[in-house]
């Protein structure tokens, strides 16, 4: 399809009238479109579109209306179509007639998948900021802050013998739509029995040592299909299919296989063999979902990171969203956000952040846009810091130009390597009176490694700026309360569709 920009033409008078009518005191539709408009144009969305090919039948500006009010209802898309034939007040929005038919609701699916595929998912709320910011609703040089959540996949939580049988399942009744002769004179009977069922419809065996032969009997009729496959006569509509990669790398992760002759074998992979969580595949129809948990709460999914305008006497504005898998650190989203935030001239004067942002690295980052960030800080994690006794890193004097350090009795250190690592002499240390105060080492002399001067001076003073009164009475915490209205009323915790790209496209189009 191709898409020819047209101008947007004013809401019909029939349906104004009907709705001014029933709704005289109006409505949060008619009271948007007073506001914003139609916040969206044509125009925003032709690189989405091949420039050539048959003309869009729906304009791209109503779809990505739609889709806002569909998370404004929480519909589904079949209801969110139906919504747009029924509802006089979505059509007041959408310049429609009442008599409109309105469009199929798989529609909004391709018009999803253009925005996901273009990585324009983050545009809609770029016009909705833009907007708002003509409006004067977002302080210049204002104040943000920053927290994150979690969001949970739209998949069960498997262990280990569900993921692989499911798995099997999910292959045994996708091929035969492909090529069902290959699948006939392969596929042995007792598969299709052993693997009919879904995982949560099976009874698992109590006992371990039956288990066990359970997963290693799935592991070898996976590994034989997979053998199946690899073969050169093997059609390439079956080799090619998505499900195959899938269980290809569930079959790498879970089972470990010896193929040389003679000492073949296939067997379970202990914890121990398994790759790191942020790699472990948790369900085949998500293998972008991972397992996570945050003091409490244990999760399979994803994390949203959320950032919001707070400053008095202007509305709390979500000016940036970033989704990203449930095993990234907060740490290492810190300064992409901020260079969100700038690229859309949204910096703020002051960012105030959750703990888990703030280190070295971001307080450093933020010097460049003149942001002061204001948020715990990550602590030291030396002996002395610990238990609060003995000399701790701020005690020594730095020299940074003459790359020396001072200690506490006047010693000067003896070497200093590439990695700012320092060492004192061994006869000054072993010979010092207050040894003791200063390192647990029986003969070695202490030891100290510094960040780059610029990151530690960063860190100090965001530490001496902890124990001030402005400090304590910063309001960090408002954040929760939008990530609260979120949950309840939105569900953004909980995943409609599968994907990381799904899920940001969710959080763009609902903050």
């Amino acid at each position: 399809m191709t898409l020819y920009p047209q101008s947007i033409l004013p809401v019909p008078a029939s349906t104004a009238h009907a709705l001014h009518a029933a709704f005289p005191n109006g409505n949060r539709y008619i009271d948007l479109r007073a506001e914003f408009g139609t916040l969206f144009t044509d125009d925003h969305f032709c690189a989405l579109y091949p420039a050539t090919g048959r003309p869009v039948v729906v304009a791209p500006w109503r779809l990505a209306l739609v889709c806002v009010l569909q998370f404004m209802e929480g519909l589904t898309d079949r209801q969110a179509a139906d919504a747009v034939r029924r509802c006089m007040d979505w059509k007041y929005v959408l310049s429609l007639d009442l008599t409109d038919p309105g469009f199929d609701f798989t529609v909004l699916h391709d018009f999803r998948e253009r925005i996901i595929a273009a990585d324009a998912t983050h545009d809609l709320l770029t016009r909705f900021l833009t907007a708002c910011q003509a409006r004067g609703l977002i302080k210049t040089r204002g104040t943000h802050r920053t927290d994150a959540t979690h969001m949970f996949a739209s998949v069960r939580t498997l262990h280990q013998i569900e993921c692989v049988l499911e798995t099997m399942h999910w292959v045994l009744n996708t091929m035969p739509d492909h090529d069902p002769a290959w699948v006939e004179a392969h596929v042995p009977p007792a598969w299709f029995e052993r693997y009919g069922l879904r995982a949560d419809r099976m009874r698992f065996p109590k006992d371990t040592s039956k288990r066990t032969a359970l997963a290693t009997t799935i592991g070898q009729d996976g590994a034989t299909l997979l053998d199946w496959l690899a073969q050169p006569a093997t059609p390439h509509v079956l080799r090619d299919l998505h499900c195959i990669a899938v269980m290809r790398m569930i079959w790498m992760q879970q089972f470990y296989r010896c193929t040389i002759p003679g000492a073949e074998q296939l067997r379970l992979r202990t914890m121990d063999e398994k790759p790191a969580t942020a790699h472990l595949i948790q369900s085949p129809y998500d293998v972008e979902a991972r397992y996570s948990s945050k003091r409490d709460t244990v999760w399979n999914g994803y994390k949203v990171h959320l950032t919001e305008s707070c400053d008095d006497g202007y509305p709390d504005l979500i000016v940036h969203v970033a989704t990203t898998s449930a095993t990234t650190q907060d740490f290492r989203m810190g300064a992409s956000i901020q260079d969100a935030v700038a690229a859309h001239g949204l910096t703020p004067a002051i960012h105030l952040m959750d703990g888990g942002y703030v280190d070295s690295h971001l307080l450093v980052h933020a010097q460049q846009y003149d942001t002061m960030v204001i948020g715990p800080t990550f602590g030291s994690y030396s002996r002395q810091r610990r238990e609060d006794h003995g000399f701790a890193l701020a005690a020594f004097a730095i020299h940074w130009e003459a790359q020396t350090v001072q200690c506490p009795q006047g010693q000067m250190s003896v070497k200093w390597t590439p990695g700012q690592t320092t060492h004192h002499g061994k006869a000054a240390c072993r010979a010092c009176s207050v040894r003791a105060h200063c390192t647990a080492a029986k003969d070695e002399p202490r030891q100290r490694t510094l960040r780059p001067q610029q990151q530690h001076h960063a860190l100090y003073d965001a530490r001496a700026r902890e124990q001030t009164a402005v400090f304590k009475h910063q309001l960090r915490a408002g954040v929760e309360s939008t990530m609260a209205q979120g949950a309840l009323r939105f569900g953004i915790r909980r995943s409609r569709w599968d994907g990381l790209g799904q899920c940001i496209w969710v959080h763009a189009v609902f903050w």
